[in-house]
């Protein structure tokens, strides 16, 4: 390759981003002089000035690197979000707001000095990170709704946590740039903007709290190694970084809490063994936030555990010092003392109540073995760690009579600091003992952790049915299913299966109601045995069974027994070998795809691994749009999602512009016979707003192209949940009542009736998909347990809006 083919997509993209090249130079510029300040006058700023004050106190490689990536990425894609001339102003406006806003931090401690001259100097201190997070702050608005909220969160995680742990002037000034750039986006952004909360997906939410709880792992480990911290939360990081064996002037029975306070701040972590001894509680908030990235329900408990023994041992430790606030030595302000220690218990115990209160969108659960694994590990752990403090204390000159204290140990960095102000001069024997249970305790937790809570990828099995699964698998590969049978591999579904393991059935089971996902799978000729036996064992568990979205071929046998069925959808399918677009019917479609060719939109068959990274990110984007423009949580069930996409025997099939742009997105599931795929259910389909009318009219009839070319048999349009075909005879049914008001109210969301029509225009062959039951007392409950299967996490609030809707 030669020079000129390097350099030439460099320049390209450089005039692409004018406002990006300028800053990067101005950093260069800038950095280059203070620099040469600091040579010429031997010190680190004293003489500097204006915007050369924090490059020539910054000069380390490291420090300079890291500011132009930031200036790159960051402001490179503020370019890209919204322009140059937008990029420009909130690179200004932000900074000028941010910092002048900062200095007036200068009132709260002028501590004697001229507030004229503080305030310039602190006005003047320009920092480049400031004018960055403004920037990207100020783009989010210009983003769709999933980097919009991850943009936001993420800047507001990382500045809060420098501001409250950290407290530095710079610190304050980023978090001001940053709601000024909130504020500035959203005025420069002439699109109409939604209003209220934006409804996130689940993968979305534990995305967004994993962050904010890695996020608060972090921030104590930055206050400690910190020269000077003010932070509000900073108590929190000295409260962890003490210890029970850490002496704190000030921190005992009849010391002052002021006192106690400022002693705490003004401890810094200046060893490595210190510092080691502190990361395992941390580590262990690590593998928590972890596991909330893959939607571990243990991993919130952990959190919640964790932030609740920090908040109690940041009280223990203050309210213990009975001296008032009031009786401060120096010039602290009793209000910021007394706001700082309040929030030092309030903040850890609010991330545990809104993980608490979010807990449903963490549906992976471990197996009752590693629950009990853990238990047995940890609990194991801590009695071998207090029978040694004992042994030790007992042994020791300095007697500890108190076995309470000893077991309050094992919490090691996160015990109350004033637990151990009463006790003599300790020997090291007895010292060491104390300082290294704690830590040995935590580290052991945090490695007992990963596995419940899914921080090892091998952990991702909820219920603990990975056999199960991969058993309904192997059935449906070798024998097949009908129009839901690969979803009964999604989780969330319980299995039984047949004494001879030639058939199977998926279910979900709410209160004594256990509603199945479509009819048996596996061996044709064992699927009809398998609906008596299936039955009796829901009978033997006290349970009713329910057939539900099945079609005549389990329908007729059941109701040969004496069951009764309903209509609950329609399934549109179709043979892609003899299909085409040809014909009046279809003229909607062959508009389409004749539109798509001339605009330059290609169709792509892939698995989601095989995608390249940036159109599996444009996905996730458009499907996180659906999902918040939508005022009810996702639905499951017979309804997947990007997670179900990820599976390696889907298929996607993507429509993209001449640049490569997403503008839509179909996902397939495979029907097998014999271990041969014979079929495809559409399942998924998302859009963009800005796609053009007729792309997925378009997925579709290219998607019946590729199956033609491979010789599959049936293309399936899927079935639209409590929706049925004009015609179709209505029953008095009280279930069916329910269920056609559910699907009545749920259309102006989800719009499954809209949906059946759409498929219509594929000439499809119907199939009606009835709900089988046994006995007609049960109804009401039946109604809540298919109700409950779409919709698991329906509050009391979302069942109100969705009756305002109906009405």
């Amino acid at each position: 390759m030669s020079p000129r083919e390097v350099v030439m997509p460099v320049v390209r993209r450089a005039r692409q981003s004018p406002v990006t090249v300028a800053v990067f130079l101005l950093v260069v510029l800038t950095s280059a002089v203070g620099v040469a300040m600091r040579v010429a006058h031997h010190t680190m700023g004293q003489q500097a000035f204006g915007p050369f004050r924090v490059f020539a106190a910054s000069t380390g490689v490291v420090a300079f690197l890291l500011t132009l990536a930031g200036v790159i990425v960051l402001v490179g894609a503020s370019e890209r979000l919204m322009g140059s001339w937008r990029t420009a102003t909130a690179f200004v406006v932000t900074t000028v707001v941010g910092t002048g806003l900062g200095a007036l931090s200068a009132f709260i401690d002028l501590d004697g000095r001229d507030a004229g001259a503080l305030i310039l100097g602190r006005a003047t201190a320009f920092d480049p990170w400031t004018a960055v997070v403004g920037t990207i702050s100020t783009a989010s608005a210009f983003a769709g709704p999933l980097w919009r909220r991850r943009i936001r969160v993420n800047t507001l995680a990382v500045v809060a946590a420098l501001f409250l742990y950290a407290g530095h002037a710079s610190d304050l000034y980023a978090v001001l740039a940053a709601a000024a750039g909130w504020i500035l986006g959203e005025v420069l952004r002439k699109t109409p903007k939604r209003t209220g909360w934006t409804r996130s997906s689940h993968r979305e939410t534990r995305v967004l709290l994993g962050t904010v709880v890695l996020v608060s792992a972090v921030g104590p480990v930055i206050a400690l190694v910190s020269r000077a911290r003010v932070g509000l939360l900073a108590p929190i990081a000295a409260v962890v970084g003490t210890g029970p064996v850490t002496p704190v002037s000030g921190c005992r029975a009849d010391g002052v809490a002021g006192e106690c306070l400022r002693h705490l701040l003004a401890y810094r972590v200046s060893d490595p063994w210190t510092l080691l001894l502190v990361v395992p509680p941390l580590l262990a908030l690590v593998v928590g936030a972890l596991g909330l990235f893959r939607g571990s329900r243990f991993a919130v408990w952990l959190v919640v555990v964790i932030d609740t023994v920090t908040a109690i041992a940041a009280a223990v430790t203050y309210t213990a010092v009975p001296g008032r606030v009031a009786r401060l030595h120096g010039t602290e302000d009793q209000f910021i003392v007394t706001l700082s220690i309040v929030a030092s218990v309030l903040v850890p115990l609010a991330t545990a109540v809104v993980l608490v209160v979010l807990r449903r969108s963490f549906t992976v659960l471990p197996t009752r073995r590693r629950l009990a694994t853990f238990g047995a590990v940890v609990l194991g752990t801590a009695v071998v760690l207090v029978g040694i403090l004992l042994v030790v204390a007992d042994a020791s000159p300095a007697r500890v009579d108190d076995p309470l204290r000893i077991a309050v140990a094992a919490l090691g960095p996160i015990s109350p600091t004033t637990f151990w102000e009463h006790l003599p001069s300790m020997d090291p024997g007895l010292r060491f003992a104390l300082g290294i249970a704690g830590p040995v305790l935590w580290l052991v937790v945090a490695i007992a952790a990963v596995r419940p809570t899914g921080a090892a990828p091998q952990d991702h099995d909820p219920d603990g049915t990975r056999d199960a699964r991969d058993r309904a698998r192997a059935l449906l590969k070798a024998g097949g299913g009908d129009t839901f049978g690969w979803m009964t591999t999604w989780h969330g579904n319980a299995y039984w299966f047949a004494p001879d393991g030639r058939a199977g059935i998926a279910y979900r089971r709410n209160g004594g109601v256990a509603v199945t996902l479509g009819g048996p799978f596996g061996y044709e000729d064992a699927r009809t045995p398998a609906l008596a036996a299936f039955a009796r064992h829901c009978d033997d568990n006290g349970w009713t069974p329910v057939f539900y979205g099945v079609d005549d071929s389990v329908a007729a046998p059941l109701r040969a027994v004496g069951w009764s069925t309903l209509p609950v959808a329609e399934d549109a399918d179709f043979d892609p070998r003899p299909w085409t677009t040809s014909g009046k019917k279809k003229q909607d479609v062959r508009t389409s795809v004749n539109k798509a060719k001339r605009e330059g939109i290609t169709a792509t068959w892939s698995s989601w691994h095989d995608l390249p990274v940036a159109t599996t990110r444009q996905i996730e984007a458009i499907s996180e749009e659906w999902v918040s423009e939508r005022e009810l949580p996702e639905m499951g069930f017979t309804l997947g999602g990007v997670d179900e996409m990820r599976d390696p025997d889907v298929r996607t099939l993507v429509a993209q512009d001449a640049e490569g742009t997403v503008l839509a997105v179909t996902s397939w599931l495979p029907s097998y016979r014999e271990g041969r795929v014979v079929g495809w259910t559409l399942d998924v389909m998302r859009r963009t707003g800005a796609a053009p009318n007729g792309v997925m009219e378009f997925l579709v009839a290219s998607a019946a192209d590729q199956m033609r070319e491979d010789g599959v048999e049936r293309l399936s349009l899927s079935a639209a949940p409590l929706a049925q075909a004009p015609g179709s005879a209505p029953s008095g049914d009280g279930v069916q009542s329910l269920l056609d008001l559910v699907g009545g109210v749920l259309e102006p969301v989800y719009g499954f009736r809209s949906l059946l029509k759409f498929k219509l225009k594929f000439g499809p062959d119907l199939h009606p998909l009835v709900l089988a039951y046994p006995d007609a007392v049960a109804l009401p409950s039946i109604g809540v347990a298919v109700v409950r299967a779409y919709l698991p996490d329906l509050s009391l609030r979302q069942t109100l809006a969705l009756a305002r809707g109906r009405g």
